[in-house]
């Protein structure tokens, strides 16, 4: 190509005449290639990165051996899994769990008492009044043998406070004038149970204002003078 070219044309027959090496023939030179090699990264150097990154304070450090104690629960057999019907129904009226209730056999002598009827001086399933039905239960449940009227129970208990009323107590009230002329049986959990003039037979609360306002005194029959 150079050859053709006839600027160059005295530069080549001087080359020639002089013995030069032709421009074509020269093989051309190159710098010897540069080996570029790949960063060399150990494995202790990776293990020191991956640690530093871990154990700096931007990353807080996890244990592996967190250990959670389990919780510490007891249990025991719920007395409520052998209550009877009776004990289950004066659970709810009394709003109280069954471990609480007085004992089954006065539980069991009230029972067949509720919904009868207020008749004054009655004694029966047919009408039964407040004194009638206090003494027939304390004496069908524990043996004790009260007089007949609630002044007449009132006169024959010792006084007993409201702060360490114990079932099977007596609860007097003025519902007639001034003096006592009612009573009924506690129960527990501040509920009563009496023959009311106006529901018969049931239980009541003793912070119900009707009682309140009408609260004379508690009563408990006396030990071991009672019995027949």
């Amino acid at each position: 190509m150079l050859s053709g070219c006839a600027a160059l044309s005295p530069f080549l027959q001087r080359s020639r005449s002089s013995g030069a090496t032709p421009l074509a023939t020269v093989s051309p030179r190159f710098l010897a290639p540069i080996a570029v090699d790949k960063p060399v990264v150990s494995e202790e150097y990776v293990s020191k990165s991956v640690r530093s990154t871990l154990t700096s304070p931007a990353v807080p450090a996890v244990s592996q051996s967190v250990q959670v104690q389990p919780a510490q629960l007891s249990y025991s057999t719920p007395q409520i899994e052998t209550a009877t019907a009776v004990q289950l129904k004066y659970a709810v009226l009394l709003d109280t769990e069954v471990e609480q209730l007085p004992s089954s056999a006065l539980l069991e002598q009230i029972d067949p008492w509720m919904g009868v009827p207020y008749r004054s001086g009655g004694s029966s399933r047919s009408g039964i009044d407040c004194s009638a039905f206090t003494m027939q239960v304390l004496e069908q449940c524990c043996g004790y043998k009260l007089p007949r009227t609630s002044k007449q129970q009132h006169a024959f208990c010792q006084p007993a406070a409201l702060a360490s009323l114990s079932s099977g107590d007596l609860l007097f009230y003025a519902t007639r004038g001034r003096g006592v002329s009612h009573v009924g049986i506690y129960l527990g959990n501040g509920k009563f149970a009496h023959a009311s003039v106006s529901n018969g037979v049931t239980v009541s609360d003793l912070s119900d204002p009707y009682y309140q306002k009408r609260f004379i005194s508690a009563g408990r029959i006396p030990a071991g003078s009672t019995r027949q």
